[in-house]
């Protein structure tokens, strides 16, 4: 056998050129049998509700066994390296007690076997086995070789585990596809996927299905005619400029959009199922391909006219997407990798149905700024391409992580009952507006909520938030095309700070790196998360914390409800200085004739040092404001926006619990105000951890303020405090959230705990 690792990189690369599930699955099996010199291969692969193994395909045995042969978990030796997640090296498999003969197989004169499971994550994917005639155990070189092919595939075969790609050569294929990702943002919300960014070149179109093909029909008709008119067009203006024989390609153009080759091949794959630019992309490589093979100089040279013409049609068959945004009453679901502001803040809001990422976590800051829009969301989509489903009704489920591609007119009737029945919930909870977050047993909590866009302002007040406890100012610098003056600045503020006075705005100064990032000023970064974000990169960049603090004080001059919160701080030396920049800023705006007080300073405690240097810091500020999202991620070393880790991100985590303690605690002694921010605010279960610790400030999207509000006017306060006590016992978070959720159960909410009860609060 050549050197693994060459071969193992060789069949990796084979595989990622192929797009047809069951074609991965056979090359795998059929390289490995090869390499390894068995007389069989094959893999099982995990049933969608993983309750059982099904022989999906195999080199050796029966291939009428494919698709039949299943196991439950434990069952055979294949169902035991499922259940144990260990390999099995056996010198005469049928002699195991283990074994289990299924006659379909006809694996009889088998005896040597070596299987071992495919993970990903942590997830069980399936089993992949080699078998032989000898009667004798594999070699440890073969054992660590196919220990390794299966770390390797683990996740090319899991992805098509996911959207259940894999039982395509099974069953018939349906239209409709459910996929499960992160969840993002809760709520349920469908319409017309629309995706970002859609420009693609042909070679990158891969194979898709519609469920609707006389509109794909429709589509490819008006992206001929549209390309047949742009022909004309350019022959007209610059046939009199043009050589006679550069002015005959235009004629060539044109002879080739009329061959019935091009247009009745698309049509006819578009009746076979598939959508319009794939058709075009198989139509395009035939025609192409013919002419490649053709002896004649000048028509070798024909199939890139031809690829050309593809790609003009193509343009036009995504242009067709674009004609959405012409009818005003059209709901979209947004897709594409991770959204950024800018995208959407192209988009009317009121038509901003869902998103969908195929990146990102929980705590993205797409998935932060959905919270506070309200939008549905879902992150880390694996296995969703949404550019093969432009146009389809999709169905985005926040509250169970789940997208539905074509769904059911049963299911779409449902999810739309559902829908209604959150509004209706949401319009009785406006009776809560102006009245306080307090227990049964007397406690206050304020509710500040969280916020960025001038279009975000309203909701907020809408909702009854009492001001303004994050306002990100890194927003109007991300969806502006340069750094914004100070005078653009100004004006922005200004609004923020009349629309809540006299409420307090507390506004967060530029905190960008990591997952935020300027399109027009790059920052490239091994590790982003570590390096110059937040208060590092304006200390450095100080003409720009300048012009933002005078913008800040000018409109605090007008209005006098700022609060200025300094991010990151990590050193006592970084929030000394900004003080210093700050009272600066003060005195040179007074000599320019404006009055201006130094309004209260505060620091976000999101890096650990924070938190350990709080009596250091204290002199220096007026009150905190503790990052939950960020202190998780730096506490835990858990990078947030990683799906590989995400499932290991949680604020509940025993060390949040300490370290929060921890905090309350000094500053009550320092008597520092304190507040929390960020998605453990919106949490219901992490909120009774949050009441029971003693925060008395939460700052949260302004679309859950309202639930919020009616979890806190429900409970008492005194009863959480046993349960708090019995937390510092746990040892993981899953044990905490077991404490808190009877409590919520109590209430009426529902499983998952995000969602509240229809019936209306209990007697105040």
């Amino acid at each position: 056998m050549p050197h693994p690792l060459a071969t193992l990189t060789a069949l990796v690369e084979q595989i990622a050129r192929t797009q047809d599930p069951a074609t991965i699955m056979e090359t795998i099996v059929q390289r490995l049998r090869e390499l390894l010199e068995v007389e069989v291969c094959s893999i099982y692969l995990c049933t969608p509700e993983r309750d059982a193994l099904i022989l999906a395909s195999t080199q050796g045995l029966s291939d009428a066994a494919v698709g039949k042969v299943r196991l439950a978990m434990n069952e055979g030796l294949v169902g035991h390296i499922a259940a144990t997640l260990s390999a099995v090296n056996l010198a005469d498999a049928p002699s195991d007690d283990r074994f289990v003969y299924i006659p379909e197989t006809h694996e009889k004169p088998y005896h040597r076997f070596l299987g071992v499971p495919l993970l990903h994550l942590r997830k069980l994917v399936g089993v992949l086995v080699i078998q032989g005639h000898q009667r004798k155990p594999f070699s440890d070189e073969d054992e660590a070789f196919l220990i390794t092919v299966a770390s390797q595939l683990g996740s090319t075969l899991y992805q098509l585990h996911r959207d259940g790609k894999w039982m395509s050569n099974l069953q018939e294929v349906s239209p409709y596809r459910r996929y499960t990702g992160i969840k993002g943002a809760p709520g349920v919300g469908q319409g017309r996927l629309w995706l970002i960014h859609p420009h693609l070149s042909l070679a990158d179109v891969k194979q898709a299905m519609t469920s609707n093909p006389a509109q794909q029909k429709s589509d490819f008709a008006d992206a001929l005619e549209a390309v047949r008119e742009e022909l004309e067009s350019g022959s007209g203006k610059l046939g009199q400029h043009l050589p006679a024989d550069v002015r005959a390609l235009f004629h060539v153009y044109e002879l080739m959009l009329q061959s019935p080759e091009l247009s009745e091949g698309v049509l006819r794959l578009i009746d076979g199922g598939a959508s319009a630019d794939w058709a075009l992309k198989q139509t395009v490589d035939e025609m192409a391909s013919m002419f490649e093979q053709s002896s004649d100089p000048y028509m070798q040279a024909r199939s890139e006219d031809i690829r050309n013409i593809g790609q003009r049609i193509l343009n036009q068959i995504l242009a067709r997407d674009q004609q959405v945004l012409e009818a005003p009453d059209e709901e979209l679901i947004l897709a594409g990798d991770l959204i950024s502001i800018a995208d959407l803040a192209s988009f009317p809001q009121q038509r901003i149905r869902g998103l969908l990422c195929t990146a990102g976590s929980t705590l993205s800051h797409t998935a932060i700024v959905a919270n506070a829009l309200g939008i549905p969301a879902v992150m880390g989509v694996e296995g969703f391409e949404p550019e093969h489903f432009r146009g389809a009704r999709v169905i985005v489920d926040g509250n169970r992580a789940e997208c539905m591609v074509n769904p059911p007119p049963a299911l779409m009737s449902e999810y739309k009952r559902m829908i209604d029945q959150e509004q209706r919930f949401m319009r009785d909870l406006d009776r809560l507006r102006d009245m306080p977050a307090e227990t049964l047993d007397g406690v206050r909590i304020k509710l500040l909520t969280n916020t960025g866009l001038l279009a975000d302002a309203t909701p907020g007040l809408q909702r009854g938030a009492e001001g303004v406890g994050l306002y990100r100012s890194e927003i109007p610098f991300m969806i502006h095309d340069s750094f914004p003056t100070e005078q653009e600045q100004y004006r922005i503020y200004s609004k923020v700070l009349k629309a809540y006075a006299p409420r307090p705005v507390s506004m967060r100064t530029l905190d960008i790196g990591g997952d935020k990032q300027l399109p027009y000023f790059e920052i490239n970064e091994s590790n982003p998360y570590l390096g110059w974000r937040g208060i590092r990169f304006t200390l450095d960049n100080t003409q720009l914390l300048v012009s933002q603090i005078r913008a800040m004080l000018r409109a605090h001059a007008e209005h006098g409800n700022l609060k200025l919160l300094v991010p990151m701080i990590s050193r006592v030396d970084e929030i000394k200085t900004v003080r210093e920049l700050v009272e600066k800023a003060a005195e040179a705006l007074k000599r320019d004739g404006v009055e201006v007080g130094i309004p209260e300073i505060g620091m976000m405690i999101e890096v650990p040092s924070a938190m350990l240097l709080l009596p250091k810091l204290a002199p220096y500020i007026d009150f905190v404001s503790v990052g939950s999202n960020d202190l998780t991620q730096y506490l835990l070393a858990v990078d947030r926006n990683n799906p590989r880790v995400s499932n290991l991100f949680d604020n509940m985590h025993p060390a949040m619990l300490v370290a929060l303690e921890q905090i309350v605690g000094q500053c009550r002694q320092l008597k520092l105000p304190v507040s929390l921010c960020g998605e453990m605010a919106s949490d219901p279960v992490a909120v009774l951890m949050l009441v029971a610790l003693g925060y008395d400030c939460l700052s949260l999207s302004a679309y859950n303020i309202p639930k919020i509000k009616l979890l806190i006017r429900s409970l008492r306060k005194a009863d959480l405090l046993p349960l708090l006590e019995r937390a510092h016992d746990c040892s993981d978070e899953t044990q905490i959230r077991a404490l808190f959720a009877p409590v919520l159960e109590r209430l009426g909410w529902s499983s998952d705990h995000r969602q509240p009860p229809e019936s209306t609060e209990q007697p105040h």
